[in-house]
């Protein structure tokens, strides 16, 4: 059985077998390293355009404070810590779609309460500054809110519009509270950022994430201290009574599955399937003394390869699994209906059969990544079953003599 199947693989060969494997690569390769790149592919701005219109990462400092004492001649204004951050954060995920990406967009309701004691003995000046940058993160102007000791202050802006300014006098030992509200929308991920170079006391911050479970964090950020999941709800909560220097918390916001790379995966495991397709083409050729030209052999590989480019494309403008099943009927009609054109209308179930084993089945378990083995395995057992039926069958007998090597020919005619 080894010479017989190295003399399939040799039969093979002579029919054009490499050409027809080079064409596949081109085409999977090629596609694949464009889906792959999720900035690159359809539209080079894809990413940066999805972030012009809907936000970007959003990374917020934490307020700062600076004080000077009342009546005094200052040059620099003097750091001083929070006694107390409470925030809040509730995110909807609104993933956005573009071309085969879905982004990780995300509506969220930001509210923070603060609070600064005077350390002095004296009055002091103060002016709290907290960082919002409204065109980068989307924010509403008409959603954000911001109170000093229960009443609504006016919001004034910086010159640049990127930080919300408060100066006002504190008595001695009097507590000024600040609480900070606003609505705006992100993509990908939400990040807290305490000041490195001061200590936080009463700090905690509670987030809740809706839409999504699969959650993650940035490098360098702080894990969370209780993870509470249930359903498509996520909270996250970080409470430290006191910290020497400041840290960063925050998390990469739950994603949709990728069908970029889904598409990639696929195109990447295809050359094998292929070679089996076309070798089991080449054998049922043999058996009916057929023999596959060139061209024919290209425009099979061509139409194999071709699977992939057109699923890509037709599943940047719709629902991927409606474009999967489109690409599938269309590409497995069009190679059976040739294949049987070529075999003057000979084994067309055969033909269709093998197109549904090499090529639906095997992307259809890079989609169910879940459930691969059991497909292999579910496939393998109907490929026996197969075998099992072809071996009683006549034809198979002829075909057997048609890949039998040359010297044991020799030696039954001797």
């Amino acid at each position: 059985m080894g010479k017989r199947t190295t003399k399939l693989f040799k039969l093979s060969a002579s029919h054009h077998m490499w050409g027809s494997l080079g064409i596949v690569l081109v085409a999977t390769l090629v596609i694949s390293a464009q889906v792959a790149d999720r900035q690159g592919f359809a539209n080079g701005d894809l990413y940066q355009d999805v972030m012009n219109r809907w936000g970007t990462r959003i990374d917020q400092p934490a307020p700062s404070v600076r004080y000077v004492e009342s009546g005094t001649v200052f040059t620099t204004l003097k750091p001083l810590g929070l006694s107390h951050q409470e925030i809040k954060v509730d995110a909807q995920m609104n993933y956005r779609k573009r071309g085969l990406v879905y982004f990780s967009g995300f509506d969220f309701d930001f509210a923070g309460n603060y609070e600064v004691v005077n350390p002095e003995e004296r009055d002091i000046d103060i002016v709290f500054v907290f960082p919002v940058s409204l065109d980068r993160n989307k924010v509403l102007l008409s959603e954000l809110d911001f109170t000093v000791n229960g009443e609504p202050s006016k919001v004034e802006l910086s010159e640049k519009g990127d930080k919300i300014v408060w100066t006002g006098r504190l008595k001695k030992e009097e507590k000024a509270q600040f609480k900070v509200g606003f609505k705006g929308r992100g993509l990908d991920s939400f990040t807290y950022r305490l000041d490195p170079t001061l200590a936080a006391k009463n700090f905690s911050l509670a987030m809740t994430i809706s839409g999504g479970d699969n959650y993650d964090y940035p490098p360098g950020i702080v894990p969370a201290h209780v993870v509470e999941q249930s359903d498509d709800i996520v909270q996250l909560k970080w409470a430290y009574p006191s910290l020497e220097s400041g840290v960063s918390v925050g998390t990469i916001l739950p994603s949709e599955t990728s069908f970029d790379q889904v598409i990639a995966t696929m195109a990447r495991r295809s050359w094998a399937p292929f070679l089996a397709l076309f070798m089991a083409l080449v054998a049922l050729m043999a058996s009916l003394n057929r023999q596959i030209k060139f061209y024919e052999a290209y425009l099979i590989a061509a139409g194999y390869g071709f699977f992939f480019v057109l699923l890509a494309y037709l599943a940047a403008f719709m629902n991927f699994y409606i474009a999967y099943a489109v690409t599938s009927v269309i590409i497995v009609g069009l190679l059976a209906t040739y294949a049987r054109r070529l075999l003057a209308g000979q084994g067309g179930g055969t033909i269709t059969g093998l197109l549904i084993a090499f090529l639906t089945i095997p992307t259809a378990a890079v989609i169910a990544e879940g459930y691969t083995g059991l497909i292999y395995s579910l496939e393998i057992l109907g490929g026996l079953a197969s075998l099992m039926f072809i071996s009683t069958h006549p034809k198979f007998n002829s075909l057997l003599e048609t890949l039998k090597p040359q010297e044991e020919v020799s030696h039954e005619v001797s």
